[in-house]
């Protein structure tokens, strides 16, 4: 009878340096990467350099005609939130913020415990569904799928096969950089319904698209076939927030150079709720009640951000961050 061998348990990893020793009690005893891979040994080094912030610009023009399908997909408000991203993103913030994030736990380590977005936030933050279908799709056609790929990006975009991407692993994708000459023109003075559900589509795909390649995977586009208030049931929150722990856990190695969107989501939810480099928020973001009009929370922080008691607050360094990250224990 072969002797059972004995189970040495795994040796712990040294845990983050700025928690004081009283503080470790809230750390998970899950946590496995190790301490000199995480972007906080570079923080621990008292190190200035920072992860690059990387946000969009929206080129396609937005159109009134357009917001019957938007609200329909629940993204009307997220479009008027979005045009502030490439104004107000405070990179030292979300440097900070990164540093404290944990992988294995997708939570924020902090001074007094943990903290994550979650469903709710995104919800009240951007007013986005967190019920309903999920979103995925083919994200490697067959022979078959390829040829309906054409036919589909004629009916739903108007265009030609000629905008999918030829680079990279995947052939289901298009290149960004093509349908957006084609709807730069934008609509004519009286364009059919036809026309309209076309631009919102090309509006939508471009709202959704991710900075760290210059392509669109085409599942998305399938997704806004039919844009009638009954077919648009998918969990386009939960997609959202997906994506923004996918960026936290690749962003917080520390040979990572740079985090892209879902960033100003990750901005809002911070200046909602922790006091580390909040702006002034906006006097009246929602204006005179109404019943059909129901904003939301982020809205707070739309557009320009003043920092009144400290003009420069945008503008500090990681090391004030951390510093007032580190004060959040001490109250």
């Amino acid at each position: 009878m072969a002797r059972e061998r004995s189970r040495r348990p795994p040796a712990a990893d040294p845990v983050d340096e700025l928690i004081p020793e009283d503080s470790k009690e809230h750390f998970s005893p899950l946590l496995w990467m190790p301490h000199d891979e995480h972007r906080v040994s570079e923080a621990s080094k008292e190190s200035e350099a920072i992860i690059t912030t990387m946000s969009r610009h929206y080129d396609m023009q937005y159109y009134t005609l357009m917001e019957p399908y938007l609200q329909n997909l629940g993204v009307q408000h997220l479009v008027n939130i979005l045009e502030s991203e490439s104004k107000g993103i405070n990179a030292s913030l979300i440097a900070g913020l990164v540093e404290r994030w944990r992988p294995e736990t997708h939570t924020f380590h902090l001074p007094f415990g943990e903290m994550t977005v979650t469903l709710q936030d995104v919800s009240a933050l951007w007013g986005l569904p967190i019920q309903g279908l999920p979103v995925g799709g083919i994200s490697d056609p067959t022979d078959s799928e390829d040829i309906t790929i054409n036919y589909m990006l004629a009916e739903l975009l108007g265009a030609e096969p000629n905008i999918r991407s030829n680079r990279g692993k995947s052939k289901y994708c298009l290149d960004k950089t093509k349908p957006r000459p084609m709807f730069a023109r934008g609509l004519g003075r009286d364009p059919t319904q036809l026309e309209i559900e076309r631009y919102t589509r090309g509006f939508v795909m471009d709202l959704f698209a991710d900075s760290t390649s210059d392509t669109i995977p085409i599942m998305y586009l399938e997704l806004l076939r039919d844009l009638q208030p009954s077919s648009c049931r998918y969990n386009l929150g939960g997609a959202v927030l997906a994506h923004l722990y996918t960026n936290l856990c690749h962003g917080c190695k520390r040979k990572t150079k740079q985090i892209y969107r879902p960033i100003l989501l990750l901005q809002h939810w911070s200046w909602s709720r922790l006091p580390v480099g909040v702006p002034e928020p906006n006097e009246d973001p929602w204006g005179e009640p109404d019943s059909g009009n129901r904003p939301v929370f982020g809205m707070k922080w739309y557009g320009r951000n003043d920092y009144k008691d400290n003009p420069h607050e945008k503008t500090v360094g990681i090391s004030l961050v951390r510093s007032q990250i580190q004060s959040l224990g001490e109250t």
